[in-house]
């Protein structure tokens, strides 16, 4: 859509969606949806796909941390010098878990990749038992916290803290996991319940470890907000631009953003990811020359068609609604693909396939992975396998699997 800003998109997508549900469910929703920063969502549910059906949300406790030195915890802080951050989350005394469930939570997240689950139970003056952290911490970080997770007698602590990309998805899924046990949401199915929002505002760069060097987060051509771009040159991590994805009980269902149409701060985004203008003129020279001719401000969005419909119905999996899926081998049933390709063919485009070695996938655990990314993840593994003979986590599009790869010889 051209000559658009980012609420015309919202207005026209939610005025679909509403049209949908009423027709097809018989469901007056409410408008506006609501909107979320992507700061927001990240921090209060460690995922930009927040599922709103219940509470239970994180709290970051790094910089309280900072103030009080550690309060007494020495990897708490180690955490925190260290660049990761702190978060916690409380479990309500009315979940009543055992300590042989608390255990079994524990041996979720390190399913994750996580090394454990501190936690502490919240007693009847605020003091704090079963925890590891109960002996050393000071009583000034523990009223602290407890202030700050709004912790009540009989309440549980459940803590992460390291590096924020893995606190971030530990918690996130944690956080679904818990909901589903405590009976808060169903196992698959809304319940009843269709929370929609928009997760807005979300940054444009993110910062390349091995490259040390700031690449796009979704990709370059996004618009970056006015106020941010005083900031392109000398701290892009500030910059976020309009890109949004609209969620559905933690289902991300639709996305897009506003393009960017100014030649000039296009060639400011490119410099800021490291990207010279020689570069940017042979791989974007063609977008470059069409913005200078006056391409008009526009923006769009794609919705994800396969998984409305799944949530419409109450699926379990988006196969159960897709016409021609494909099995857990990634093979398609109607086409037989994928087949062997007829030598001459491949010399007749160029390409030479090399014997490279071997590598046999399995899946060994799932928790909370949609059945269609299943049949991608021996490929997967086969691009991260670092041993002969390993078992890991990988984690796709937010949800966790372990896999157990073996070597083929040969």
């Amino acid at each position: 859509m051209s000559f658009v800003e980012q609420g015309d998109i919202f207005d026209v997508i939610e005025g679909l969606v509403v049209k949908l549900w009423k027709e097809a469910l018989g469901i007056e929703l409410p408008r506006p949806f609501l909107r979320m920063p992507f700061a927001e969502s990240m921090a209060k549910y460690g995922n930009d796909k927040p599922d709103l059906r219940f509470d239970l949300p994180h709290v970051v406790l790094t910089e309280l941390v900072k103030q009080h030195d550690g309060g007494g915890v020495p990897l708490l802080l180690d955490a925190v010098k260290a660049g990761g951050i702190v978060k916690a989350l409380r479990v309500p005394a009315s979940a009543a878990f055992s300590r042989t469930e608390i255990d079994k939570l524990e041996e979720y997240v390190k399913g994750m990749g996580a090394k454990g689950l501190a936690r502490a139970k919240v007693g009847e003056q605020g003091e704090w038992t079963q925890s590891p952290f109960a002996k050393t911490i000071t009583a000034e970080l523990r009223q602290a916290i407890n202030a700050a997770v709004g912790a009540e007698p009989g309440d549980l602590l459940l803590f992460q803290f390291g590096k924020a990309g893995m606190v971030h998805t530990v918690m996130a899924n944690l956080r679904v996991h818990l909901a589903k046990r405590m009976g808060l949401i169903p196992e698959f199915g809304s319940g009843g319940q269709w929370r929609f929002l928009w997760v807005v505002d979300p940054p444009l760069f993110e910062y390349d470890e091995e490259e040390k060097t700031w690449a796009a987060a979704h990709h370059a051509f996004t618009r970056p907000h006015d106020e941010d771009l005083q900031y392109l040159e000398t701290d892009p991590g500030k910059v976020d631009c309009y890109r949004y994805d609209l969620v559905l009980n933690g289902f991300e269902i639709g996305g897009g953003s506003i393009r960017l149409h100014d030649p000039a701060v296009q060639a400011r985004v490119f410099k800021a990811m490291g990207i010279s203008d020689e570069e940017a003129r042979a791989k974007f020279g063609f977008l470059l020359d069409a913005l200078k001719m006056g391409a008009p401000p526009h923006g769009g969005i794609a919705l994800g068609l396969d998984r409305l419909v799944m949530l419409l119905v109450g699926a379990s999996n988006i196969r159960e609604v897709i016409a021609f899926p494909k099995t857990a081998q990634a093979r398609c049933l109607m086409t037989s693909a994928p087949s062997p390709v007829d030598p001459r063919q491949l010399r007749e485009l160029r390409i030479q396939i090399e014997q490279a070695q071997q590598w046999r996938a399995g899946v060994m655990f799932f928790e909370s992975v949609p059945a269609e990314y299943q049949a991608p993840l021996g490929a997967l593994r086969t691009l991260t396998a670092g041993q002969p003979s390993s078992t890991s986590t990988l984690v796709l599009d937010g949800e966790v699997v372990k896999v157990e790869t073996t070597r083929i010889p040969g």
